[in-house]
């Protein structure tokens, strides 16, 4: 379809958005007509029972503990808690404690 003929709908198309949009500025539904709308989302019964695990669950469960012990260095989400937020950064630095010292200041003091 040409430009020229594709021009001739989209002008139709206008006028009648414009002329929708009119009426719809004073429409009222009649009384026993259900509203549109968006429709409620049906409340989940809290005491109902639990899905069953798919297969992919129960293969992630039962390798989980195989990679952990060939992998006790890998601890994704604490790093990346550590690079969000910087107070833990500071937490999580070792701090050096003197042990020496404070044995020696135990046994100064009792000679």
């Amino acid at each position: 379809m040409s430009d020229k003929e594709k021009k001739r709908f989209h002008e139709m198309a206008e006028t009648d958005k414009k002329r929708y949009d009119a009426e719809m500025q004073n429409y009222t539904p009649p009384k026993g007509e259900k509203q549109r709308g968006k429709k409620r989302k049906q409340m989940k019964d809290p005491d109902a029972p639990k899905r069953s695990l798919s297969a992919f669950f129960w293969f992630s469960n039962d390798e989980r503990g195989k990679v952990k012990g060939e992998n006790p260095e890998y601890s994704e989400m604490t790093a990346y808690k550590k690079k969000k937020n910087p107070a833990l950064q500071q937490a999580a630095q070792p701090v050096p404690e003197d042990v020496d010292d404070d044995e020696e200041d135990v046994e100064d003091d009792d000679e």
